[in-house]
């Protein structure tokens, strides 16, 4: 058995314990089960990227600067 910790909204972890509660359903035991769920078929869940996004935060020159740092890291580890 191992201990999880997150950091989360606050709003969101409200909203969430509410709405197990209100279906009398364990916060841990809707986690447990969602992890067992994902675990054994991680196609449902999708994360897409909108493009427009994408360029916006590319464009961003701090963003850009901090992803050229953590390239330069990996190189030196990886190569």
């Amino acid at each position: 058995m191992t201990t999880y910790q997150l950091r989360l909204d606050s709003e969101l972890k409200e909203n969430f314990l509410r709405i197990s509660k209100e279906k009398w359903l364990d916060w841990s035991m809707v986690i447990r089960y969602f992890m067992q769920k994902f675990t054994d078929k991680p196609e449902i869940v999708k994360f897409e990227i909108d493009n427009d996004f994408m360029d916006w935060i590319m464009g961003d020159k701090e963003v850009v600067l901090k992803l050229n740092k953590i390239s330069d890291k990996l190189d030196k580890i990886w190569f």
